[in-house]
């Protein structure tokens, strides 16, 4: 099964920040404070980038489709 480009920049950052929510978790008596607070940042970032990418694609497939 081949992914398009939209379907890869939106599940790829939701992977990454899965699994680096998944990292904090498994390791939060290992890490300090700025190391957890890293992970946590950039699982956002991750999930911010992969909100950003669906909302686009939907506003180009709005534009060209309609709301019907």
């Amino acid at each position: 099964m081949k992914l398009t480009s939209d379907e890869r920049h939106s599940l790829i950052p939701l992977g990454m920040g899965s699994s680096l929510l998944l990292v904090n978790a498994l390791c939060r008596s290992f890490l300090d404070d700025f190391w957890q607070g890293f992970l946590c940042g950039m699982a956002l970032v991750c999930f911010l980038y992969a909100f950003r990418t669906l909302v686009l694609f939907f506003k180009r497939n709005f534009g060209n489709y309609g709301n019907s």
